[in-house]
């Protein structure tokens, strides 16, 4: 009878060394973040760990007194009874009674301590690690009550750690470590590295921290390659100026391009009365910055001022060029269509019946299935540009042609606008081979 009651108590201890062996992993492993979301999907148990995880060295303590209660009492219980157990058989081989004692004693050692290594310890730290949440969340409330019931015992334990620690010069008032941005990194990688974040956000998270690494003049439009407005332009020409680009905002000059005095938004030529001269254009302030100047730092320049451009200028003061605010969103996103350029240009326009008139960047895919039919079987281009050249087989200039034949049809490829060696813009006209009029 002794030896059942013993071997209940042992199974018992067991199972608190267990539980308190799962409470300390589920609660050093378990992210804040991950219980705030179970605090906000009402998960049982999630507001009890929340508090816990605000108050972690108490309750870790509170972790390693159950588990060192429950240890010295396997050992003092389990010990003796398997002992008691194995005594007898010993004895019936004809062995003196302290050899007996000693392997008696030594077998039920290592038997203890074998259940109490593999079932209170290995087993509850595994599947504290594979199942963090859900065992942080059915340990919390008995973890919280065993706490409070043990208290005045914390107490003092916590309070002579502290006095022990500041002795030895350590700090004991935060508890909470802020995580280094290498360590971040890390977690980011590992993150992806398991399928719980997709590769295009880790590259967009790993990219916000290279902004310290870039400057403004990696990421410039040079000043050779700027498209400003001198000041003393008439009204015409600057209009003809942004008329025949795509900008949102013109950088204004007066004098030469190292004396930046501005910039001029489209909206605001846009706005212009029949009547006006180039007094009423408006030229808003542009921030000048230094071409040393980090990315991190450039985005909050211009959030601080509510811009979205700035002149860059080297140490003698002179322009290296513009920087804009779409610039720096393209080292975090990756290639991104600049947010000042107009998106009302269509790619394919219709111009009369059967007559189009298509951009030459139009990938070629799109040209195709509007087509309905592949102009050529095998192709190594992208764009109706590559598409063109690779038919008409040199450099055209503009006006030349090339004419296709498909389904009774005849297709003319003919090259609108130049670009230097790119083609802008490509006609293409439909025509039926015979004198029947084309249908759609």
């Amino acid at each position: 009878m002794v030896f059942v009651v013993s071997i209940l108590l042992v199974a018992f201890f067991l199972l608190m060394n267990a539980f308190f062996v799962v409470a300390e992993f589920s609660l050093v492993r378990v992210r804040k973040s991950q219980i705030d979301i179970l605090v906000e999907e009402g998960a049982r148990g999630a507001k009890r760990a929340k508090e816990i995880s605000e108050n972690v060295n108490a309750y870790l303590s509170a972790c390693q007194l159950g588990i060192t209660l429950a240890s010295l009492a396997i050992g003092w219980l389990g010990e003796p009874a398997v002992s008691s157990v194995i005594h007898e058989p010993l004895a019936a081989l004809g062995l003196p009674d302290a050899a007996v004692s000693a392997i008696a004693v030594a077998i039920g050692f290592i038997i203890i301590t074998a259940l109490h290594v593999i079932l209170g310890e290995l087993v509850p730290k595994s599947m504290a690690i594979l199942n963090t949440e859900r065992y942080a969340l059915f340990s919390a409330t008995p973890l919280y009550w065993f706490y409070r019931i043990t208290y005045p015992i914390m107490w003092l334990f916590n309070s002579t750690t502290n006095g022990i620690m500041r002795l030895t010069g350590h700090d004991t008032a935060s508890e909470h470590q802020a995580y280094t941005e290498e360590e971040i990194k890390i977690l980011l990688e590992e993150s992806a590295e398991s399928g719980e974040l997709a590769t295009d956000q880790f590259e967009i998270l790993d990219n916000v921290f290279d902004l310290d690494d870039k400057d403004a003049k990696a990421i410039m439009t040079p000043r050779t390659d700027m498209i400003a407005i001198d000041i003393d332009d008439d009204l015409e020409e600057i209009l003809e100026i942004m008329g025949a680009n795509k900008f949102t905002r013109y950088p204004v000059y007066k004098d030469n391009t190292d004396n930046i005095i501005g910039f001029i938004h489209i909206k605001d030529a846009y706005r212009l009365p029949p009547d006006s001269t180039k007094d009423d254009l408006v030229i808003r302030d542009i921030n000048p910055v230094p071409e040393s100047l980090a990315l991190d730092k450039l985005m909050q320049m211009m959030q601080d001022k509510h811009t979205k451009i700035a002149v860059v200028v080297d140490e003698h003061g002179g322009t290296s060029g513009i920087v804009t605010m779409s610039d720096v969103i393209g080292q975090i996103i990756g290639s991104v269509e600049d947010e000042y350029l107009h998106d009302d240009q269509d790619e394919i326009l219709k111009v009369s019946e059967n007559n189009y008139l298509v951009d030459g960047s139009l990938p070629v895919d799109q040209f195709v299935e509007f087509l309905g039919f592949e102009p050529v079987p095998i192709y190594d281009y992208e764009t109706v540009g590559g598409l063109m050249l690779d038919l008409i087989d040199k450099i055209p200039a503009e006006g030349d042609s090339i004419e296709i034949h498909h389904d009774k049809r005849t297709i003319t490829f003919t090259a609108k606008t130049m670009d230097a060696l790119r083609i802008d813009k490509i006609g293409v006209e439909f025509k039926l081979d015979s004198e029947e009029e084309p249908t759609e």
